[in-house]
């Protein structure tokens, strides 16, 4: 049974991981300027980073036991937000070992801002999924695991737009810290662009199935082109792009990054408009009813505010 509930327990957590997340970010920046003698800072800020990463799998599984009882995958948006903010930390932490030097000041603002929104997942906005079909898991599965990749695409873009600049004023190598080449940060946000947009096409046909296979007089008019659906095609469409650069020479480089990152805010104002707007209105025909001194009235149905929602609470 999902409690609908703050948990202080989970607030507090989260809160304490936020905080030591942003003291690693803070770390990072001050290697980014003063590159030489940080090797303290480096393991520093690297301790902190996977003491979050320990701290957001074991509050994961505090929840399961605790919380929950009986943990489903992705019972809720708080879920879904610290799933990712794990996962992200694991990513870019192994593609550094992978050669790709100087991700973690770019990684660990979006890993702080994940953060923090679960706090107000977990203390003023939580709410749990309704029951969950196979259509269901599919849908929320890929609509998370992709802004995954999406951040990790937008992250891969930030640094090379930075590298791309540091190039071209020719900063002196010893007053700037080690990056990686402007090829591998493109390679990197190519593929992740690539995994991230076959995830969202899989969310964005499991949700369409889900929707039309609802009644139509629930769905109301005009809910195809409601901004939910019209920021949710521009986030598809751009990664479209970024996946397809290898073959188009005018959105390479910079372009490229540019819509990584402008993909990923898309893709958040999707979430935001899901938590935030209003119901779409929905046409009921009016239904007559009785009333007690038996004249007859027309008397438009009761439908619940919350009836409608979006699934990304």
């Amino acid at each position: 049974m999902i409690l609908n509930m703050p948990n202080p327990t989970t607030t507090v957590t989260l809160t304490v991981l936020a905080l030591l997340s942003l003291t690693a970010t803070f770390l990072a920046f001050v290697r980014l300027r003063r590159p030489q003698g940080s090797g303290r800072i480096r393991k520093l800020q690297y301790s902190l980073t996977g003491l979050c990463l320990a701290g957001a799998v074991l509050l994961m599984g505090y929840r399961a036991v605790f919380v929950t009882h009986g943990w489903r995958p992705l019972s809720a948006h708080l879920e879904g937000l610290l799933l990712i903010a794990a996962l992200f930390a694991a990513v870019f932490l192994f593609v550094r070992r992978g050669g790709i030097k100087g991700l973690s000041v770019f990684a660990l603002p979006i890993f702080t801002l994940m953060l923090a929104w679960a706090i107000c997942a977990s203390r003023w906005t939580y709410e749990p999924f309704t029951a969950q079909s196979m259509w269901r898991i599919a849908h929320l599965a890929g609509v998370y695991l992709g802004t995954l990749f999406f951040c990790l695409a937008a992250v891969s873009g930030g640094m090379y737009l930075y590298v791309h600049r540091s190039l071209r004023k020719r900063r002196d190598p010893t007053t700037t810290p080690a990056m990686a080449s402007l090829e591998a940060i493109e390679s990197l946000n190519i593929r992740s662009a690539t995994v991230g947009f076959a995830l969202l096409t899989l969310g964005m046909v499991t949700g369409l199935i889900i929707v039309t296979a609802q009644d139509r007089t629930k769905l109301g008019v005009g809910w195809w082109y409601s901004p939910k659906t019209v920021l949710s095609a521009v986030a598809w469409l751009s990664y479209a792009l970024v996946m397809n650069v290898r073959f188009a020479t005018a959105f390479r480089g910079r372009r490229a990054a540019w819509l990584s990152i402008a993909g990923l805010a898309l893709l958040l104002a999707v979430f935001g408009v899901v938590q935030s707007l209003p119901d779409l209105p929905r046409p009921q025909e009016d239904q007559m009813v009785w009333r007690p001194t038996g004249a007859m009235s027309a008397q438009r149905p009761v439908v619940s505010p919350t009836a409608n929602r979006g699934m990304h609470r």
